[in-house]
């Protein structure tokens, strides 16, 4: 059994067999390689922080009955992965720097009331997590799309796999860290300006990308 490689890139195959294919230009592969990596990293810390660290935060920091808090968790993400094709829709008819650059925006001002809202009740979790996360199903549906767009078919994956991989374990994989080391300070505040500033970097990537709804993944 093996997989059946995409047409495009059996197109680029047959193509080689004709005609000398451009070489890439590996200058515009670094900038979307950086720009991938900075898009990601507010996205991915976000993700890690409200999937992750959220609970931990209201067992060990606000007393909350363990059993409560995953529960809720559960449900809050449950709601968020029903949301994800509806975002994914959103950003077929409008684009997706906008829904994106909105993903930026929502994490930045929702971050420090929603965290500040939960204590020992799990509903204040439940309520936080599930609006928290339908924001970051904003950009996590959008983000295999955006990622595959922003690469030459003949580099996708390479680029993809780097950039996404490098994001996740600076930004996303320190996430839970960083918030409870900073809460053990009991600088909580820093934590929830961790996450505002890596969304604000997002915001601002997007802002530079070019709109990629409806192009061809073809290369140029």
């Amino acid at each position: 059994m093996a997989l059946t490689e995409s047409e495009v890139f059996d197109g680029q195959q047959e193509a080689r067999a004709v005609y000398t294919v451009p070489p890439v230009d590996r200058k515009k592969v670094v900038r979307s390689i950086l720009m991938m990596i900075g898009m990601t990293s507010g996205i991915t810390a976000a993700h890690y922080t409200w999937t992750s660290y959220a609970s931990t935060y209201a067992i060990t920091r606000q007393g909350m009955d363990a059993e409560g808090a995953y529960w809720v968790t559960v449900l809050a993400q449950l709601i968020a992965l029903v949301s994800l094709p509806l975002w994914g829709r959103l950003s077929d008819k409008i684009g997706r720097r906008p829904v994106l650059i909105g993903f930026a925006l929502a994490m930045i001002i929702a971050q420090i009331p929603l965290m500040s809202m939960i204590n020992s009740q799990p509903w204040t979790l439940f309520v936080a997590s599930t609006t928290a996360l339908l924001i970051v199903g904003a950009s996590g549906a959008l983000l295999a799309s955006v990622l595959s767009e922003a690469f030459p078919t003949r580099i996708r994956t390479q680029g993809i796999g780097f950039a996404y991989s490098f994001s996740v374990a600076i930004f996303g994989g320190t996430a839970p860290y960083l918030n409870a080391l900073f809460n053990s300070w009991s600088l909580g505040w820093m934590s929830n300006v961790y996450i505002m500033i890596l969304c604000a970097m997002t915001g601002f990537v997007v802002y530079k990308l070019r709109e990629t709804k409806g192009i061809d993944l073809k290369d140029a």
